[in-house]
């Protein structure tokens, strides 16, 4: 028996050292003093709210392209609801938006990754829920489109009860009294029902200056959720098997849901947006092995291509030291119409980055059909090997 004992603490031990092991270490001072602030009670069991971070950041800190910032990059570390991010780390550590979260929700609905203050790359639409069960069809976040920034003028005192499909809408009329939906705020022309304001102003325990304190407010609702880009709108998804009413919004950097039939302290919940996002950008892009995309120009239709050619993308990390190639080449003879080389933006060794190159080439006299690649050089025989590639149209001098 003493034996099994002995063998049982030794798993444990195991299993335990597996576990740390496999949590990502808050990577910034200041990131782990916004996250302190909040999350830190919720670990401990002496708050009674739900997380507005995580309960650890899922990745180390990672250097994403941002033109504007030192070194063309920011440090940033994902979260489960969102990205911590330092776009200036020469500024003041204290100030309240030192650290700042992304206006994620944005760039999943839109298709656009954050390059620059006002650069993006495009990456298509995330299809990807953002309530309920992973394995939800809809609604999704590029299914928001169709109703982002375009209010409908809701009112103090109107009720939500306008319901989201995957075409056209329907109406909950069991919600037309309740006062979880009824619209107490306008920001932006948009309403923001009960249930979501008095979420977002709601007072609690945090932990500051190394010590609880209680009925504090809990957060600045524009820092972390930005403003509203949608109205509130209800759906039905299934949460843990079973479809459910959820009332949702989304913001510029998070969303809210509101499920009715939760325990009245978890009945408003941020979505998951960091692990959304993160699966978005560095995951599906790549499924089945792909090491890059082009996703300018639009590879649709073999495109007409003009010069100067601007050629935009990601790739997966593979590329020796990140450095690419761009090439466009005569379809029929094999020749080189223009070529550059240029560097993967990647966040860390291994990890996927942005490229960005221009080609120049003087026009051919018809219509020439061509292939874009991006492509990589073996460090060892200079073999080449195709990242990623399609025809293009060049099109001829007018």
């Amino acid at each position: 028996m003493r034996t099994s004992w002995k063998y049982l603490l030794i798993a444990l031990l195991i299993l335990t050292s597996i576990s740390v092991a496999s949590a990502e270490a808050i990577g910034k001072p200041a990131f782990r003093r916004v996250w302190q602030r909040t999350d830190l009670p919720v670990q401990q069991g002496v708050a009674g709210y739900s997380w507005l971070w995580g309960p650890e950041p899922f990745t180390p800190v990672l250097g994403e392209a941002l033109a504007e910032s030192e070194g063309g990059r920011r440090e940033v570390q994902y979260f489960d609801k969102s990205r911590m991010e330092i776009n200036d780390p020469n500024a003041d550590a204290n100030a309240p938006w030192f650290v700042t979260n992304g206006l994620l929700v944005n760039e999943l609905i839109q298709g656009k990754v954050q390059v620059g203050f006002n650069a993006f790359i495009p990456l298509g639409p995330a299809n990807i829920p953002f309530a309920g069960d992973p394995d939800n069809t809809f609604p999704t976040y590029a299914s928001l489109i169709r109703i982002l920034n375009a209010p409908v003028g809701y009112q103090i005192g109107d009720h939500i009860t306008s319901g989201f499909l995957p075409e056209g809408s329907n109406d909950y009329p069991q919600y037309a009294n309740s006062p979880a939906s009824e619209i107490t705020q306008i920001q932006m022309g948009f309403g923001i029902p009960r249930a979501f304001w008095d979420y977002l102003n709601r007072s609690g325990t945090v932990y500051e200056n190394g010590r609880y304190v209680n009925n504090q407010p809990l957060m600045d609702w524009l820092f972390v959720m930005g403003y509203p880009t949608t109205d509130p709108f209800w759906t039905r998804v299934k949460i843990g098997g079973v479809e459910k009413d959820v009332m949702f919004q989304a913001f510029e950097r998070r969303i809210l849901t509101y499920v009715p039939t939760n325990d009245p302290a978890f009945r408003v919940e941020m979505g998951n947006v960091g692990r959304h996002y993160y699966q978005w950008r560095y995951v599906d892009p790549f499924a089945n092995g792909k090491p890059a995309l082009i996703t300018v120009p639009s590879r649709a239709n073999s495109p007409q291509v003009t010069s100067p050619l601007l050629v935009q993308g990601f790739e997966n990390g593979a590329a020796f030291e990140a450095a690419i190639t761009v090439r466009l080449k005569n379809k029929a003879s094999g020749a080189t119409i223009a070529e550059v080389h240029t560097l993967v933006v990647r966040a860390d060794a291994g990890k996927a980055g942005p490229f960005v190159a221009t080609l120049n080439f003087t026009a051919p006299p018809t219509n020439t059909p061509a292939t874009l690649q991006v492509l990589t050089n073996s460090p060892r025989d200079g073999a080449e090997t195709i990242l990623d590639s399609f025809d293009v149209i060049v099109q001829k001098a007018p």
